[in-house]
C-alpha cells in the first residue's frame, strides 16, 4: 500500500530536557564544547522552541554540521569546578507511520546521496559482519524484509547489557562479544545492513514517555520516503516518529556524540551525569526543571585518577 498523501497528519506534543553535569577535581579556566543536543526538524517532527542553559554561562555559536545537525560551540572561560549543561523545548511528532511498498536493494545502489552510508566509517566495517548478514538476510533482495531481518536478528542474538563495553566498541567486537547497550546493538545493525548494501545511518535521540538517558537506532534510505527508522534495540521497524525526539544523525556515534569538547585545567574529571526526560503535553521546560531532574541523575565518578576524556563520557546512547 502506497502512503496517503491526502490524508492529514496527525501530531502529539512532546516537552523534552537533556541534561548533563561535570564535577572537576580543580578549577577549570577554560572548557571548550561542541553540543549536538537539539531536536533536528523534519523527517516526522516539528521544533516549536529550543532552549539551552549553561552554568557558568558561556559564549556560544550555532551552526550545522555536515549531516544536518544543529551545533553549539559553547566556549566557557569564567573558572568553575562544576558544569552544567542542558537543552529543553517542545516538538510536534506524527503519530502514526504510513504504509510502505517494498523495493529491491539492487535499485538502491546508484544514488551518490548514500555513498557514505554504505562505505566503512569509524565504528562500522561492513565487511566485518557480511557474511553473518547474507546468512541471515542476503536471499531474498528486497529492503523492508532485509533491514526487518537483521533488526530482529539483533535484537534477539544480542544481549542487552551495561558495562561490557564502551564509546569505542565497533560493530565486530559486539558480534563477538554477543552483549551490549542499544549504541552496540545499533553499530551491529549498521554494519550487516551495509554489507547488505543498504544505505543507513546512525540516529540519536530520546524515547518519549520515559526518563533515563539518550537512545540510538538505525535509519535506512528509500528512494521514495527518505530515511526511515529500524530500532535493533526494541525490535522495531518502521515505529512511529512519536517514539522518539531525534537530536542527531550520522555514519555512527563519533558524529553524534551529545557533547564533546575539552578543558584546561591541573585536576581531572571527577564525577559526571547525565539524564534525559520526554513527556507527552505542551508544557515548555525550564532550567529549574533541568537543575531538579539532575538530581536523579546516575552518576559516574572516575576511580582511576586519569582524565575522563571526552570519549568516555557517560552520554553514549543507551
Amino acid at each position: 500500500m502506497q502512503t496517503d498523501v491526502g490524508s492529514p497528519i496527525e501530531t502529539v506534543t512532546a516537552s523534552f530536557i537533556y541534561a548533563v553535569r561535570y564535577g572537576y577535581s580543580d578549577t577549570v579556566i577554560h572548557n571548550d564544547n561542541q553540543l549536538r543536543i537539539f531536536p533536528r526538524e523534519g523527517e516526522g517532527q516539528s521544533v516549536t522552541g529550543t532552549e539551552l542553559w549553561s552554568i557558568p554561562p558561556g559564549r556560544g555559536v550555532d551552526y550545522k554540521d555536515r549531516f544536518g545537525n544543529r551545533v553549539r560551540r559553547l566556549r566557557i572561560i569564567e573558572p568553575h569546578s562544576t558544569f552544567i549543561v542542558a537543552a529543553g523545548g517542545r516538538v510536534c511528532l506524527s503519530t502514526e507511520p504510513p504504509a510502505y511498498d517494498d523495493l529491491l536493494i539492487s535499485d538502491l545502489q546508484e544514488l551518490p546521496e548514500t555513498y557514505e552510508y554504505t562505505a566503512v566509517s569509524p565504528l562500522v566495517d561492513p565487511e566485518s559482519v557480511a557474511e553473518l548478514a547474507f546468512d541471515m538476510a542476503g536471499s531474498d533482495g528486497h529492503l523492508l524484509v532485509a533491514v526487518n531481518s537483521v533488526v530482529q536478528w539483533v535484537y534477539q542474538n544480542i544481549v542487552y547489557k551495561r558495562g561490557t563495553t564502551s564509546v569505542a566498541t565497533t560493530a565486530d567486537q559486539v558480534l563477538v562479544a554477543g552483549e551490549g547497550v542499544c549504541q552496540d546493538k545499533t553499530h551491529l545493525a549498521l554494519g550487516m545492513m551495509r554489507g547488505l548494501k543498504v544505505p543507513c545511518r546512525y540516529a540519536s535521540g530520546l524515547i518519549t514517555g520515559q526518563t533515563g538517558e539518550t537512545h540510538s537506532w538505525v535509519e535506512f534510505f528509500h528512494p521514495v520516503h527518505g530515511w526511515l527508522g529500524a530500532d535493533p534495540t526494541r525490535g522495531r521497524v518502521l515505529p512511529p516518529a512519536r517514539d522518539y525526539v531525534k537530536l542527531g544523525v550520522g555514519r555512527d556515534y563519533t558524529d553524534v556524540s551529545p557533547v564533546t569538547g575539552s578543558f584546561l585545567s591541573k585536576g581531572e574529571a571527577e564525577d559526571i551525569a547525565a539524564i534525559a526526560d520526554v513527556s507527552l503535553d505542551d508544557n515548555q521546560p525550564t532550567l529549574g526543571d533541568a537543575l531538579e531532574l539532575l538530581e536523579r541523575a546516575y552518576v559516574v565518578q572516575n576511580e582511576t585518577g586519569n582524565p575522563v576524556s571526552p570519549m568516555e563520557r557517560p552520554e553514549r546512547d543507551r
